[in-house]
C-alpha cells in the first residue's frame, strides 16, 4: 500500500487492488489536479455544493454515511460534526469520518474534525492502524485535542494533515516528539511492518 498526501486533506491510498482518493476538492490548495482512483471520499460534501477536481476513473463517489465496498475495500462512513457544539445545527457543521479497510490495514480519515470523540463513534471506527488527523485549529483539531484523539484511538500511525509548520511543530512538542519520520510517500507492504507498541508519527510531504 501506498499512502499519499497531496496537501489540505487531500489523500490517495493505492492498495493492491485499489485506489481511494480522499477530499479532492476543486476548490481546496492541495496539489492533485486530476483523480485516477476507484473510489473518492468526500468528508463535508453534504449538500454536494463543492465540486471535486475532473474524475477521469472513479466507479464510485461517496459522500454520505453509510457500509460500502470498492474492489475489495471495506468502506465505513461516520457522521459526526466539526464542533459538537453544532450538533443540533443540520446544515453547518456536519462531517463524514471514514474507517475503511484496505489489504488488511485498518485506516481512518478524520476530516475536518473540531472536537474528541465520543465512545459511540470510537466504537464504529474501530481499531486503526493509520490515523489521518487535522491539527491546524481552525475549525479542527488544535494539537493539543488532536493528541487527546490519538490517545483515545490509539493507532500505530499517525499521518498529520491541514497544518502550517508552526502547528507541526506544537504538535511534535505536545506529543514529545523530536525526531519524526518525513517522507514522500509512506509505503506499508504489510500490517506486520507497523509498530505494534508504539505510534509512529509521519510527516508526508505534498505530492502533485
Amino acid at each position: 500500500m501506498e499512502i499519499i498526501w497531496h496537501g489540505e486533506l487531500c489523500f490517495t491510498i493505492k492498495g493492491k487492488k485499489t485506489t481511494v482518493v480522499i477530499d479532492p476538492y476543486a476548490d481546496g490548495k492541495h496539489l492533485l489536479k486530476k483523480i485516477k482512483a476507484d473510489s473518492v471520499l468526500l468528508t463535508n460534501d453534504y449538500n454536494e455544493k463543492a465540486k471535486t477536481v475532473d474524475v477521469e476513473k472513479a466507479e464510485k463517489i461517496f459522500n454520505w454515511p453509510g457500509e460500502y465496498e470498492v474492489n475489495g475495500a471495506a468502506i465505513i462512513g461516520i457522521p459526526t460534526y466539526t464542533n459538537q457544539k453544532e450538533e443540533g445545527d443540520t446544515a453547518k457543521g456536519r462531517i463524514v469520518i471514514y474507517s475503511m479497510m484496505i489489504d488488511d490495514i485498518r485506516l481512518c480519515h478524520l476530516g475536518l474534525l473540531g472536537d474528541e470523540l465520543d465512545d459511540e463513534t470510537l466504537s464504529k471506527i474501530g481499531d486503526v492502524d493509520i490515523l489521518m488527523i487535522p491539527i491546524a485549529g481552525t475549525h479542527c483539531l488544535d494539537p493539543k485535542k488532536a493528541h487527546a484523539v490519538i490517545e483515545a484511538i490509539e493507532p500505530r500511525v499517525v499521518i498529520p494533515m491541514n497544518y502550517k509548520d508552526e502547528q507541526i511543530a506544537a504538535m511534535l512538542k505536545e506529543m514529545g516528539i523530536s525526531e519524526p519520520k518525513r517522507l514522500e510517500i509512506f509505503d506499508v507492504k504489510s500490517k506486520s511492518q507497523l509498530p505494534e507498541e508504539t505510534t509512529d508519527f509521519i510527516i508526508l510531504n505534498p505530492a502533485p
